[in-house]
């Protein structure tokens, strides 16, 4: 969440340290994985040894004055770790996945949920906690939560489980995160499998594997969840694919969205 002015207040976590930052009457070193919130309205100085990197966020004073008491009394000074840092740090490396250009809503979205984040780390007032959880920190969790699942549904054994013990969730609260999306978390998951087993299935380089091999455990099962969710079935897709490869004007089904 970005801006012109200098009457922002900055959130900077340290990638690669250490840095040193010098702002508001105070200068702290920091180390990788620490963070400091700086007053961009003040004298602000930034140095250390080659190779430093921050990742950071800007939000207006305003809007962080409205959830939080006194951002000002902090500015220049370490910021507590904890699970909201944690959480800020991972939405700030999702955003890198994101293609541009995005639109004017999702910029404006992506803003308030930075804006909560930030909120939650520096701690927002008693009126502000519920809109602060209920926003920014509930879509940073299930952006982790997405996260998790796309490195690691490919393992057969991976589950509802190992994702709410992996990120010190409860089952029930990781199925409600998925509740607001329209989609279970057993159907997001199996779509990620399903359009991983069409990739392979479309790929030269895979040819050699059986298609059970590039589905799930059960066969009877995985064909039928593949022809429900591409319309054709798995044996069906890989003939498409290699008789295109052999006659270019062949079409052959592309995956679709799940």
């Amino acid at each position: 969440m970005r801006s012109n002015s200098s009457d922002d207040f900055g959130l900077n976590i340290v990638k690669t340290g250490p840095v040193q930052w010098a702002n508001a009457g105070q200068e702290h070193v920091y180390d990788a994985g620490s963070a400091c919130l700086t007053d961009r309205g003040q004298p602000l100085r930034v140095f250390g040894p080659r190779g430093g990197s921050v990742r950071f966020v800007i939000v207006q004073a305003a809007a962080l004055k409205s959830l939080v008491a006194h951002p000002e009394d902090l500015s220049g000074r370490p910021v507590r770790p904890g699970p909201a840092l944690r959480l800020l740090d991972g939405y700030l490396r999702s955003l890198a996945s994101l293609g541009e250009p995005r639109s004017l809503e999702l910029a404006s979205t992506i803003g308030l949920h930075l804006l909560d984040l930030v909120a939650a780390t520096l701690e927002p007032t008693a009126e502000a906690a519920n809109i602060v959880t209920e926003r920014g920190v509930k879509a940073a969790r299930l952006q982790t939560i997405l996260a998790e699942v796309a490195q690691r549904f490919s393992d057969p054994n991976f589950d509802l489980d190992n994702v709410a013990g992996a990120l010190g969730m409860s089952r029930r609260y990781v199925q409600k995160l998925f509740e607001g999306t329209g989609k279970s978390f057993t159907k997001h998951l199996a779509g990620c499998r399903l359009e991983r087993a069409f990739a392979m299935l479309t790929d030269p380089h895979h040819l050699h594997l059986a298609i059970i091999e590039v589905g799930f455990g059960d066969v009877s099962h995985f064909n039928r969840m593949f022809r429900r969710h591409f319309g054709e079935t798995p044996s069906g897709v890989r003939a498409a694919s290699t008789m295109s490869r052999i006659d270019p004007a062949t079409p052959h089904s592309a995956p679709r969205c799940c």
